[in-house]
């Protein structure tokens, strides 16, 4: 084998395996069993137009600028949960070192419909996609008390999380 082609073959198996190990797609991330396993916001944003899209138009109704740190932030997994019937990804990325500034997004891939809570850095919040009371209170985390969420989420923990 040539040089040339054996270095166009290395190249194409590097770009296949990052491609594989670096997206998904919310529908693959719904479903997630191990929380270990779980995809990370970035890798879904990263890779699934739909989400993205969704993100970004949701932001654009409320007159939000996309934040520049969007792509890049701190983020949690994507946990797949299971309301009333709805699948439902929910997750967060934050401005890196200013966790302050933090989008957190629940997001049914079905439908394709997508709820945010937008925390400012001055400590102003935003709803926005207008969730109801339900879904504000996943909104709110797993580590605020009055969310169904709370407590959840541990590493032992069977996923999806079935809520009533």
């Amino acid at each position: 084998m040539s040089l040339t082609r054996y270095g166009l073959l290395l190249a194409g198996l590097l770009l296949a395996g990052a491609a594989q190990a670096g997206g998904q797609s919310a529908m693959r991330a719904l479903q997630c069993q191990q929380p270990r396993q779980c995809a990370y916001f970035s890798d879904v944003y990263g890779a699934d137009r739909a989400f993205r899209t969704a993100l970004h138009d949701v932001l654009g109704r409320h007159g939000v600028a996309r934040p520049s740190w969007l792509a890049r932030g701190v983020v949690t997994p994507l946990w797949p949960l299971r309301q009333g019937g709805n699948d439902y990804l929910t997750g967060s990325v934050c401005e890196p070192h200013n966790c302050g500034h933090q989008l957190r997004v629940l997001y049914a891939p079905r439908t394709r419909q997508l709820y945010a809570l937008y925390l400012h850095d001055d400590g102003g919040q935003q709803w926005l996609g207008q969730p109801d009371a339900l879904q504000r209170s996943l909104l709110l985390g797993e580590g605020d008390p009055s969310s169904p969420l709370y407590g959840h989420f541990s590493d032992g923990e069977a996923l999806p999380l079935l809520l009533p």
